[in-house]
């Protein structure tokens, strides 16, 4: 399997989902996907991931795991993952300097195998810590910590949504949130939180998207795809479950085209979450990263 096969295999998974139902519930929003090092399994990596049979969520490759005295079982195949890095290349007719010299920036993209826990002999009690994951409510100063630390303009309003214009958000009071069927209405409230910061990382001054308002159009399925990816990634850093609001289903019909029409739509806008994420990352303090591997 070649890196664009792996795209094309996770965008057809996506749109048969969707097809579904109007309900549809993101298969990678429960729990996050984690490394035998520790490490966060994040971007199109954590959504690959989630489509696997596997109940457990800890994976490895094989020298890793032989590293923690664990043997893949005869006869287990491997889950492709795919690693993607930008590095500076020296070059007499580079267009960039760096550190005084000349250069490109080159792109670097692989794929490499992994196994799940389930596939492997050996002492895996160790890593039974990695299957807990706490959704309780005590995760909420975890949050507010880090919507806090991106000082992002939040205002009190009728409706979740981010106005451009003025550059700011506005967000539902919190008693305006319930429980609904899959998510608590803690979960909502904080999951329609990340979806609305990611659409304002989008300003010209942040990581400068194109921000279209008008519903309907390819541009505008094609942003609230990238918020709703970078929801999930805010959400899974801070192990806090992720769901669908109430009116995903408005937006399905226009995600299904978008994904249609375009191969690598799930590959950008997966890039581009990840990039939101990032940005407002790097906002935070840095005793509180989090260690996260592609």
């Amino acid at each position: 399997m070649k890196p664009n096969d792996l795209m094309k295999s996770l965008t057809t998974k996506l749109i048969d989902l969707m097809k579904k139902g109007g309900k549809w519930t993101k298969p990678w929003a429960n729990k996050r996907q984690v490394s035998v090092d520790g490490w966060n399994y994040s971007g199109i990596n954590l959504m690959w991931l989630a489509f696997a049979k596997y109940d457990r969520k800890v994976w490895g490759t094989y020298k890793q795991w032989a590293k923690h005295d664990c043997q893949v079982s005869k006869g287990e195949k491997s889950t492709k993952l795919l690693f993607y890095k930008k590095y500076f290349k020296e070059s007499d007719k580079g267009r960039i300097e760096l550190n005084g010299k000349k250069g490109n920036i080159q792109q670097y993209l692989r794929m490499f195998d992994v196994f799940n826990i389930e596939q492997v002999e050996g002492n895996t009690g160790k890593f039974e810590k990695f299957d807990v994951f706490d959704n309780k409510v005590n995760d909420i100063d975890v949050a507010e910590n880090f919507i806090t630390n991106t000082k992002a303009e939040i205002k009190s309003g009728d409706k979740a949504c981010y106005v451009p214009s003025m550059d700011y958000i506005t967000m539902p009071d919190k008693e305006a949130f319930i429980n609904t069927e899959h998510s608590t209405a803690t979960e909502n409230y904080y999951t329609t939180m990340f979806h609305e910061m990611t659409h304002w990382t989008g300003h010209k001054d942040r990581c400068d998207r194109k921000l279209s308002t008008r519903f309907g159009t390819s541009e505008y399925a094609f942003e609230e795809l990238v918020a709703e990816l970078g929801s999930c990634f805010i959400a899974t850093h801070l192990n806090i479950t992720s769901s669908p609001r109430e009116d995903h289903a408005h937006y399905l019909n226009s995600w299904i085209k978008c994904l249609e029409d375009n191969d690598d739509a799930i590959w950008k806008a997966s890039s581009l979450a990840n990039k939101s994420f990032d940005y407002c990352k790097n906002l935070q303090p840095q005793t509180n990263a989090i260690k996260e591997v592609a």
